[in-house]
């Protein structure tokens, strides 16, 4: 009996939790060229949301590329990368790659090798100059917009975690990027990040190239009411009995965040295999088993910050609705001045360990909360 609660990769088939007006909004969008900026907190499953959507988007007809460039560390990898999956995007068949690379970046010549697993690489095997990566990162720029000419069909191209390109002399390639795609009416483009403050940074400042360049879409949290029937559903589909009070204490404890609830139910699933009885005790079990399992990385994390890291982050557990800059919160959680509140909470930010939403920050990961909670009473 295989788990249905998938976590820490794309989710797909029916553990993917559909998000129907979001997949709607998308689908209608990229179909009439509309380039898009996703946006949200890490862990709400943006990725799993796109390929979703490309998914949809292919059995139309539509062309589709998808680049991560959190894998990415330089100019001429870019260039790899870049060129690789708009060659997977261009055609159905693998054996057709070295012809499509060929045909559609006849300057840059790149190699095409197979993997072990039959999947196609592409690389380039020689010195490139910085004046022909300019030229070259141009042609591949260009591809898209070329191949949906050819073929008479939309091009979706999505970039995820877009804020990395600020890794790679940012505002620069920006410039090269918005130069051409301002002509490409073939089209659409997503720029998906989970950093607000550097993907508004790009999108936002009216003196970076992408400002107003598409739709600003902030993905939220999925609604309690369609998250509850997915559990329940993914629960009883196997035959486990649920306890009514259980949907509602899980999602209580993850915030309705899809990492963290899928991981949550993948492990209650494991305790509670033998019985196919999921009890509102037996979750709090699982609670316990997932903070102690993590208990060492928590510690790590705690000892690399500074005193009055740790006393924000602790006001944050316990008091996450009270306003961070205000005197009387600086005063009972001894934070000595707003200054230096703003000092720790950049830091914190900047470290991925808390986030901001509706004007609230949080910490982001829901068991270093929790260990954080219990270690203080």
């Amino acid at each position: 009996m295989k788990n249905p609660f998938r976590y820490g990769e794309t989710v797909t088939g029916i553990s993917f939790i559909n998000r129907e007006d979001e997949i709607e909004e998308l689908v209608k969008d990229l179909k009439e060229g509309q380039n898009i900026f996703l946006y949200s907190p890490r862990r709400y499953g943006k990725t799993s949301l796109i390929i979703y959507v490309l998914n949809i988007l292919r059995k139309e007809g539509l062309l589709t590329s998808y680049l991560d460039l959190y894998e990415v560390t330089s100019r001429r990898e870019l260039l790899e990368k870049y060129a690789q999956v708009i060659a997977l995007g261009a055609t159905t068949k693998l054996q057709q790659i070295a012809k499509a690379v060929k045909e559609f970046f006849p300057n840059i010549q790149p190699k095409v090798t197979f993997t072990s697993n039959g999947m196609p690489s592409i690389g380039i095997d020689y010195q490139i100059k910085e004046k022909e990566l300019k030229r070259f990162l141009e042609e591949i720029y260009d591809a898209p917009q070329k191949i949906a000419k050819k073929r008479k069909k939309i091009f979706v191209f999505v970039f995820d975690e877009f804020q990395e390109i600020t890794n790679l002399d940012g505002v620069k390639i920006e410039k090269e990027m918005r130069a051409r795609f301002q002509h490409h009416n073939k089209v659409s483009y997503v720029f998906m990040g989970s950093k607000k403050s550097l993907i508004t940074e790009v999108f936002n400042n009216p003196n970076r190239p992408f400002y107003k360049m598409g739709k600003m879409m902030n993905l939220k949290k999925i609604p309690e009411e369609r998250f509850k029937k997915f559990i329940i559903n993914s629960f009883k589909r196997e035959g486990f009995a649920i306890a009514r009070e259980v949907p509602e204490q899980i999602l209580e404890i993850t915030q309705n965040i899809p990492y963290y609830t899928q991981l949550l139910c993948h492990e209650i699933w494991n305790v509670c295999l033998d019985t196919k009885k999921v009890t509102s005790e037996r979750v709090n079990l699982v609670v316990e088993k997932i903070i102690d399992n993590q208990s060492q990385l928590f510690l790590t994390i705690w000892d690399a910050l500074s005193l009055h890291q740790r006393r924000l982050i602790e006001a944050l557990t316990l008091q996450p609705e009270k306003e961070l800059f205000s005197s009387k919160f600086i005063t009972e959680n001894e934070l000595i001045s707003a200054g230096s509140v703003q000092s720790s909470i950049k830091i914190l930010l900047k470290r991925g360990l808390v986030d901001k939403e509706n004007g609230k920050y949080f910490i982001i990961d829901i068991f270093f909360r929790e260990w954080i909670r219990r270690k203080l009473c």
